[in-house]
């Protein structure tokens, strides 16, 4: 088996070292053996064996002792793991503070030995330049690598917690949290963290906010309630954005995918595995990486899509055999294996069987069995997977009972081998009625952390009813402020962008003005009252000589004298131009039908017409009004009308509307275009100029 992770220690001078070697199973430490090391030999000292159950819960812990002249590692203690029992105080932090006294340890060795002594019993009245006391900050550091050795470490500072700050206490807290969720016991309530997480938020802690908020979603998803740690971990991202401490992102997105797998939303779970992997990527975690990518091709699985499952699971292979570790390719290799059984891809699932067997110990046996008796079958080699079906009734998982008893009922089946046969069947159903309660109570589980309702058995009836009431006046009013604050903004949202509209289009309409006016008789009657103006001045500057003045007056005159010819020449054209539209067929058409006629003559080819003439007369004056405001298709045509000075009850006549119909649509027109209540002949008049 390969060696998944190595935590050295020394203890000593080189003739009396300590190594220790951990080995992971599913990202679980399932076993931890201390070597002790004297020159260039290691020499087998201590194994700790641990069991967890199917939640990830330690459940014990076995130490045995190496016996060299036996050759053999002889059981010293067991140690079961209760649910509100943390696990026995570890004799690695003891090692440490007890360096061992050799003959070469000199006065000044064991003075510095004593003043370690000291200066740790008396930590809290030390002066550090550290933010917390060092105990706690060493307590952190062996939290990640021996966390039995910082639960130690921590029950020791248990009474003298309470006399010291609030900060301090918090961070004691918090770190026994992260010790305990590191040494896989399971937590049991969730009134600590949230007094840290309230602690952390409250003050903005940049660094431990986000790691108080991800063990806040360790210790809901123990105590079952997935809705709750998933909003934990959400949060525990957002706060953690711009971090440096990739690993515990990685972590972070890798608990939301599981989650988000947990409770069957399996679409959303890929990307999350994604980022964890590009953040282990970053903490340059060569073992994360290889669980990561297996995660994102199980979840491709739960997908069906199996190509990008068996790209995911080959790269994650591939990780693992560049970095040397075998017992990481056996994991890979027997998920992989029991995916192509399920393809019915045999030739493949075997190859990667052979990986996973090599390792088989440090894996899921009954997982592997599985997998094998399922490839023999699809083989037809029924002897073979008879033997593997057998092997997999040894399981104390009535899942694997369950499959193992409908394998044997269908060999039994395809032999004929009648009494076999029904009395596998009747093993299967009893074992599938099982696993379907089982099925079952997890649905029931799962649907009462989904809304959040889990009541304490042992409390009082009136007491859950009150709790519950005011849960959910909580709730409402809860709901209540998000509802209103909501609207304020929604409203103020509108409010503004009605105003940014309102402005657009007084805008427009200011230009427009502008535009008609230097059109306008008006602006010629205003040049001619400046040219009145230039040619008294022109006078004075004759009287004077100031040939200068008199030159430039001279320019302005003309400028002006040649801008009024222009104004009158496209009023020429304009009136040309209309009296052109007046004769036209289409202008007669829609003017000289009668009553009777209107709604059997007019078709959209004549009001495509129509439209074209008039945009040629007043210069695109569709296109105009269109990008003024945005109208609908009747409010068009009704623009059209009063344009060509139809009246407003053959316009209602012409639109198939009724005349007080027709008089809304004006009205509304010009509350729309104005922003202001005005009559339908203000709406006319404003055509009729546009």
């Amino acid at each position: 088996m390969g060696i998944d992770s190595y935590q050295a220690k020394t203890f000593g001078k080189k003739s009396n070292r300590k190594i220790t070697n951990e080995e992971v199973k599913n990202e679980l430490v399932v076993a931890k053996t201390i070597f002790k090391q004297d020159g260039a030999q290691l020499y087998r000292h201590i194994r700790y064996e641990y069991s967890y159950d199917d939640r990830q819960r330690l459940t014990c812990k076995e130490a045995s002792k190496w016996d060299g002249a036996k050759g053999a590692w002889m059981p010293e203690k067991i140690h079961k793991i209760h649910k509100n029992e943390s696990t026995p105080p570890c004799r690695a932090f003891i090692f440490v503070l007890s360096l061992p006294h050799t003959s070469k340890t000199t006065p000044m060795k064991a003075t510095m030995l004593t003043l370690i002594l000291f200066f740790t019993s008396l930590y809290f009245c030390s002066c550090s330049e550290h933010r917390y006391p060092r105990v706690l900050l060493t307590a952190d550091s062996l939290a990640q690598t021996s966390p039995d050795s910082a639960l130690s470490l921590l029950k020791q500072l248990k009474d003298s917690i309470g006399r010291e700050p609030e900060e301090t206490r918090m961070y004691y807290h918090l770190l026994r949290i992260k010790a305990q969720d590191k040494a896989y016991i399971a937590h049991t309530s969730d009134s600590l963290v949230r007094q840290v997480v309230r602690y952390y938020r409250k003050h903005k802690d940049p660094k431990l906010l986000p790691e108080a908020l991800y063990y806040a979603g360790r210790v809901y998803r123990d105590l079952g309630d997935a809705p709750q740690a998933l909003e934990y971990f959400q949060r525990a991202i957002e706060a953690a954005k711009g971090s440096t401490n990739h690993k515990l992102l990685s972590l972070m997105y890798s608990q939301t995918g599981m989650l988000f797998l947990y409770q069957d939303i399996y679409d959303k779970a890929p990307e999350m595995f994604r980022k964890a992997y590009h953040y282990s990527t970053l903490a340059q975690d060569s073992i994360g990486i290889v669980y990561r990518l297996r995660d994102i091709g199980r979840s491709f699985t739960t997908l069906q899509q199996a190509d990008s499952a068996i790209y995911y699971y080959r790269k994650a292979d591939e990780q693992a055999e560049r970095i040397g570790n075998l017992h990481l390719r056996s994991i890979v290799n027997s998920e992989l294996s029991g995916y192509y059984t399920d393809l019915e891809r045999y030739e493949e699932a075997y190859k990667a069987m052979q990986v996973a067997i090599v390792q088989s110990k440090a894996t899921n046996l009954y997982a592997l069995y599985s997998t094998i008796a399922s490839y023999y079958k699809g083989n037809n080699q029924l002897d073979s997977a008879t033997y593997y079906y057998n092997k997999m009734l040894s399981a104390n998982d009535y899942i694997y009972k369950k499959e193992a008893y409908r394998g044997l009922y269908n060999i039994a089946r395809a032999k004929n081998k009648n009494e076999e046969t029904f009395t596998y069947l009747d093993q299967y159903l009893a074992y599938t009625d099982s696993v379907q309660s089982m099925k079952q109570a997890e649905i029931i589980r799962k649907a009462n952390a989904l809304y959040n309702y889990q009541l304490n058995q042992k409390e009082a009836k009136s007491f859950k009813i009150q709790t519950f009431k005011e849960k959910r006046q909580k709730v409402l009013f809860g709901i209540a402020f998000i509802f209103s604050i909501i609207l304020f903004i929604a409203y103020r949202e509108y409010h503004k962008r009605k105003e940014q509209n309102i402005k657009t289009q007084r805008q427009k309409l200011d230009r427009i003005q502008k535009e008609q006016y230097k059109q306008s008789l008006a602006q010629i009657e205003k040049n001619r009252k400046e040219i009145e103006n230039l040619e008294v001045s022109l006078q004075e500057a004759t009287a004077s000589q100031d040939e200068l003045r008199h030159a430039l007056l001279c320019a302005q005159k003309e400028l002006i004298e040649k801008s009024n010819e222009q104004i009158e020449a496209r009023q020429k054209v304009q009136t040309q131009a209309e009296i052109t539209l007046k004769q036209s067929a289409i202008y007669k058409k829609f003017h000289n039908l009668l009553p009777q006629e209107e709604t059997n003559k007019i078709n959209n080819s004549d009001w495509e017409e129509l439209n074209h003439t008039i945009d040629e007369t007043y210069n695109q004056f569709s296109q105009r009004l269109l990008e003024f405001y945005p109208i609908s298709d009747i409010e068009l045509k009704v623009c059209l009308l009063i344009k060509i000075g139809i009246p407003p009850r053959q316009i209602a006549a012409l639109t198939i509307r009724s005349k007080q119909a027709v008089t809304s649509i004006r009205k509304r027109l010009y509350k729309k275009l104005f922003d202001e209540d005005g009559s339908p002949e203000q709406l006319d008049c404003f055509i009729q100029q546009f």
